[in-house]
């Protein structure tokens, strides 16, 4: 490590290294696509003491390179960190696992006044775009998957939701916090 990086290290800064588009500080969970969200809820309590948000349960709609798709999706974080998002898979959708990777994506915040611009810069390292919802809000791109990384997909989630999910974490009720996010 570089003294420069080993300093920015000690100093807990997540300066992205010259060339990378992610810090490291930036993660925000793992997400696990499941069969039986509660079943992976309570098994995963089991193993490794994991304690859960309630479940969020909404209409979703991705825009793909195939068109939309609407879905209703239930998922849930874990309390504790690193954080782990569980994802009722989908069939028909990006929120599907074919079982050949543990993770399904790794989910990053990003500024909302750069998440169009790191979206960019991922799609010219080869991570394509798989899904986006840049058609609500506005056309405000809240959230992008990038498919890379050996089929691991990189989620960026704006830093304006970030709000929301720190109040469901902290245990408010979902309806309300859909309420209070910055789409509908």
């Amino acid at each position: 490590m570089s003294q420069t990086a080993n300093q920015d290290h000690q100093n807990g800064s997540s300066r992205p290294a010259p060339g990378a588009v992610l810090t490291p500080g930036a993660l925000f969970h793992t997400g696990l696509v499941v069969e039986n969200l509660e079943s992976a809820m309570k098994s995963l309590s089991e193993l490794a003491s994991y304690h859960w948000t309630t479940v969020m349960e909404l209409q979703v709609t991705a825009r793909t390179p195939h068109g939309r798709q609407h879905a209703a999706q239930r998922f849930v974080l874990s309390v504790e960190e690193p954080r782990l998002e569980l994802v009722e898979a989908i069939p028909g959708t990006v929120w599907v696992s074919d079982g050949s990777n543990g993770a399904h994506h790794v989910g990053y915040w990003a500024e909302d006044a750069r998440i169009e611009e790191t979206s960019a810069a991922l799609v010219n390292l080869g991570l394509d775009v798989e899904a986006s919802n840049d058609f609500e809000a506005d056309g405000k791109l809240m959230w992008v998957y990038h498919r890379g990384l050996g089929g691991i997909r990189v989620e960026l989630l704006n830093t304006l939701m970030k709000p929301s999910m720190d109040a469901w974490i902290a245990g408010t009720d979902p309806t309300e916090v859909q309420r209070d996010a910055p789409i509908n």
